[in-house]
C-alpha cells in the first residue's frame, strides 16, 4: 500500500484475509486519504477482487485514465523503491442511479416491493397495510409493477374495486389511496420515475472482468443535490 515513516521507511501492506474488517481513512486535507484509496481499489483489483466506490465528489473517475510523469512522482517512485513502474489507466465501469453520466441503475417497483416502498414514500402503518394489499392483488393477478405509472394505475384499479377485494384482502380506504398517490408525486419531482423501470440492476454485473481478466472498478457517478429519500432506501437495501 506504500511506505512507512522515515527513518525506518518500512512497506505497508494489507493482507488480503485481514482486508475484510471494517476500516477507516482519515486524515486532514491534502493527506493523501483519496489516493489511498484508489490504491487500495487497484491492489484488490490486480488480485481478484471487484471493487465498489460512490464517488461522492468526483475524485476517484479520473483513475481510468493513464496518469502523468512529473518530478513528484519520480521523488515517490524512488523513495517507494518501485521498479518497471509504468502509468496505466483503469478498467472502470460507471453507474448513475439518474442515467445522466453512467450505466442507469434501475429496479423496478415489484422488485423493491411494499416494505422498502413504504419506506420512501414515509407512509403510515395504515397506508402501508393498504400499500401491501395492493402488491399482494398484482401478484395474484401475476401483473409485474415496472415504473410509478403501473404503481399508479394498479392503485387506481384496487380504490375503483375496492368492495370486490374487501372481503379477500381487507378494507381499502379510499383517503390512503389518496395519500400515497400525492406521496408518489413528491418522488417523481426528485427523480424517482427515472430511478423505477427496466432493466433492473443485477448484482452480477457488478462482478464483472475487463478483457484482461482484472476487475472493473464502478465508481458510483455522484447523485448531486437531487432525491436524497432515494439514495437513503437505496443505502438500506
Amino acid at each position: 500500500m506504500g511506505v512507512g515513516a522515515e527513518p525506518e521507511s518500512k512497506h505497508v501492506n494489507l493482507l488480503l484475509n485481514q482486508a475484510n474488517r471494517h476500516g477507516l481513512i482519515a486524515g486532514a486535507s491534502g493527506t493523501g486519504k483519496t489516493v489511498t484509496l484508489k490504491v487500495m481499489a487497484e491492489g484488490f483489483a490486480r488480485a481478484g477482487v471487484p471493487v465498489f466506490m460512490a464517488d461522492v465528489k468526483g475524485d476517484i473517475t479520473g483513475m481510468c485514465e493513464a496518469g502523468k510523469d512529473s518530478e513528484d512522482m519520480q521523488e515517490r517512485i524512488k523513495r517507494f523503491g518501485i521498479e518497471g513502474w509504468s502509468y496505466t489507466g483503469c478498467p472502470v465501469r460507471m453507474w448513475d442511479m439518474l442515467g445522466g453520466q453512467g450505466i442507469p441503475v434501475r429496479i423496478t417497483i415489484s422488485d423493491m416491493g411494499p416494505t422498502m416502498l413504504a419506506r420512501l414514500l414515509d407512509l403510515t402503518e395504515v397506508q402501508e397495510g393498504v400499500l401491501d394489499i395492493v402488491f399482494r392483488i398484482a401478484d395474484d393477478k401475476q401483473l409485474l409493477l415496472i415504473d410509478l405509472k403501473d404503481l399508479r394505475a394498479m392503485l387506481n384499479y384496487v380504490a375503483e374495486n375496492a368492495k370486490e377485494y374487501e372481503t379477500t384482502y381487507g378494507k381499502v380506504s379510499s383517503q390512503s389511496v389518496g395519500a400515497i398517490l400525492r406521496a408518489l408525486i413528491s418522488i417523481e419531482d426528485e427523480g424517482g420515475d427515472v430511478f423505477f423501470g427496466e432493466p433492473a440492476l443485477d448484482l452480477a454485473d457488478w462482478f464483472a472482468c475487463a478483457p484482461t481478466r482484472r476487475p472493473s472498478r464502478r465508481p458510483c457517478v455522484p447523485l448531486r443535490n437531487r432525491s436524497a429519500r432515494i439514495r437513503r432506501s437505496r443505502a438500506r437495501m
